[in-house]
Parts: C-alpha cells; structure tokens; sequence
C-alpha cells in the first residue's frame, strides 16, 4: 500500500496504541467525532481546503502526541485539499522585492470556527491524557473489586485462608480473562462503557470554549 492509502490508518493506529478516544479529540476541538473518523478513513468529503484542513491535522495530531510539524508536512503532500500554494505564493512575492517571507499558517484559529484560546495545546494534552489514564484506572478499580469480591467468597467457602483464596481469585480470574477475550474482564467492560457512555470518561470543554 502507498503512504497515501495508510496515512489516516497508521493515525488511528497511533491513537488506539495510546488510548485517547475521539470523543477525547471531538471534546477538545469542538469538531465532530464523524470528521475525525473520516480522517482516520482517508475520506475528506466533509471536509474544509486549505489553511482549515491543515489546522484540523494538527489539532488531531497535537491530541494524539505526535509530532504535528510532520503530520501536517505529510497530510499536505499526500492529499490535494491541504494545499498550500497560497503560502508558496506569499514567499515568491516577498522575495522578489527583497523581503523576508514571514507567512505563516494562522495558529489563532480553531477547527469548527472557534476562537483559540492561548491554553488549547494545554488543554488538548491534558485532555489526551485524561482519555489515557482514566479508563486504565477505571479498567483496575473493576478487576481490583471482581478479585476482592471472589477471593472473600472463597476463603469463606473453602478451608483456605484469605492470602491463599485472593492469590486463587486473581490467578484464575485473569487468566479466564485473558484466554477468552485477549485481556482483563475489566479493560473489556471499560472498552464497552466507552462506547456506549463516552462522557463517563470525557470532560466536555466546550462550555469553557
């Protein structure tokens, strides 16, 4: 497959490797979960041209962790509707009369028509990182409590005591856990909560936008 056919897959994959849902992104960036899913797609149907797209990459890239100066470079040079012909332009003419090109993208817009407010990347950050660590933290409390909870009933039903039963509980529970569906039951009731209750894991941001 070209760089072009991978670009949005490798994107998602990034994201899913650390954990930040597009609710995370969609939250932070006041542009909608369908948008991003289309980038992550290669479809940009829906999508603005120009200065508008290649802010929309580096917000998505900003939120995931990746370099954007890159991600924005390679989104331009692999798909027409980040062009920048205007910024090309710019420097020509500045040039031929002896001044420094000093065009530049314009930082102070936010995808979605928003006014940027100078805490964004801070914001998208802590944000990503919420997106990251709660539902791992949430995932452990789950199977914190399902361990505690059969390792009790245990050590109340058999002749064992309480150290022996939890080191029973936990020993069977994850490896049930892991052979059935490839990770702990918490993590899968975590996944299935994200899907079904995303706010339970997100911040909504965009009162304070």
């Amino acid at each position: 497959m070209s760089d072009k056919d991978t670009f949005g897959p490798r994107l998602r994959s990034e994201r899913e490797r650390r954990g930040i849902s597009l609710e995370t992104i969609a939250s932070v960036t006041n542009v909608g979960v369908e948008l991003w899913q289309g980038l992550e797609r290669n479809d940009f149907s829906r999508w603005p041209t120009g200065i508008f797209a290649r802010a929309f990459v580096r917000d998505y890239a900003r939120a995931v962790g990746v370099d954007s100066d890159e991600v924005v470079d390679e989104f331009c040079r692999l798909f027409p509707i980040g062009d920048r012909r205007a910024a090309r332009v710019i420097r020509a003419q500045a040039q031929l009369i002896g001044q420094a090109p000093e065009y530049q993208d314009e930082t102070a817009l936010i995808p979605g028509g928003v006014e940027r407010r100078a805490s964004a990347p801070s914001a998208i950050q802590k944000a990503a990182a919420q997106g990251y660590f709660v539902p791992r933290t949430f995932a452990a409390i789950l199977d914190t409590a399902a361990v505690l909870t059969a390792g009790s009933v245990l050590s109340l039903a058999a002749p064992v005591g309480f150290g022996a039963s939890m080191a029973i509980a936990a020993l069977v529970y994850y490896t049930a856990g892991t052979l059935l569906t490839g990770r702990s039951p918490g993590s899968r009731a975590t996944d299935l909560l994200r899907q079904r209750i995303p706010t339970l894991f997100v911040q909504d941001r965009r009162a304070h936008a």
